[in-house]
């Protein structure tokens, strides 16, 4: 059985003397494995299509429940995200946070428009790598059915200038109701102004393929970065190790 498919390589481990064994997300067939035979040979045709984070077209032959990469097309090899640490670091966390969340044999075009435009944020454009990887933690949330309700007050729908924004429940609250409903901010709630509520919404809410398209000063980024990563630890329930890591070596 043939299957044809784009693929981005998350993860890769030696196969033998001249092979690969890939976790490759597909947003057809959502996370698979696939081995590639002779990978390393200087003329082999998949040697391109085996590198970590490329992304290609792939034609995959189906045998005992495994796929063996059979042929490849190149479409971006994101090559900038090898010269940068910090990107590399990024890159792998969000390829942990896939291997967490995404299963094999189901649809995730939406998680692999994600990830690829990440990776495109990373490699080919100046952007902030933490404008990157807030964008990357909520979508993947939202995508994730992990949607925050950000529409205004979990109590009276008003936004406000200055709102809470609770980790643990993924709703805003108003100044008036956090003092009626929690007395006080707890750990888990985080005090945002309207601004970055908005950009909240268009990050969980916009088409993808604006999902970008917008600045954030580095005060909103200050408060939203790690606001984002403790809402995905949340809400996946899962303590990211290449989250540590990237961490060390932004400081």
């Amino acid at each position: 059985m043939m299957i044809h498919t784009d693929g981005i390589v998350i993860d890769r481990t030696e196969a033998g003397d001249t092979g690969f064994y890939l976790k490759v997300l597909s947003p057809d067939k959502g996370l698979i494995d696939v081995t590639v035979r002779g990978a390393k040979k200087q003329n082999s045709a998949n040697g391109a299509a085996s590198q970590l984070f490329a992304c290609s077209h792939m034609s995959l032959s189906l045998s005992k429940g495994r796929y063996y990469m059979s042929g490849s097309e190149p479409i971006r090899t994101f090559y900038g995200i090898r010269l940068d640490i910090e990107k590399l670091s990024l890159a792998a966390y969000f390829s942990e946070v896939i291997r967490h969340t995404v299963t094999g044999e189901q649809t995730a075009g939406d998680i692999y428009r994600l990830f690829a435009n990440s990776l495109y944020m990373l490699s080919e454009k100046e952007a902030d790598n933490r404008f990157v990887k807030l964008v990357f933690e909520m979508r993947s949330c939202a995508d994730l059915g992990m949607l925050p309700r950000l529409i205004g007050c979990d109590e009276c729908y008003k936004t406000e200038q200055k709102m809470y924004f609770l980790i643990d429940e993924g709703i805003l609250l108003c100044p008036r109701h956090m003092d009626t409903r929690h007395r006080y901010a707890g750990p888990y709630a985080v005090l945002v102004t309207s601004g970055m509520v908005e950009a909240l919404r268009h990050i969980c809410l916009s088409d993808m393929g604006s999902v970008f398209s917008f600045k954030l000063s580095d005060r909103a980024l200050d408060t939203l970065s790690p606001l984002a990563e403790r809402y995905i630890e949340y809400h996946t329930g899962r303590h990211y190790d290449t989250l540590d890591y990237y961490r060390k070596v932004r400081i």
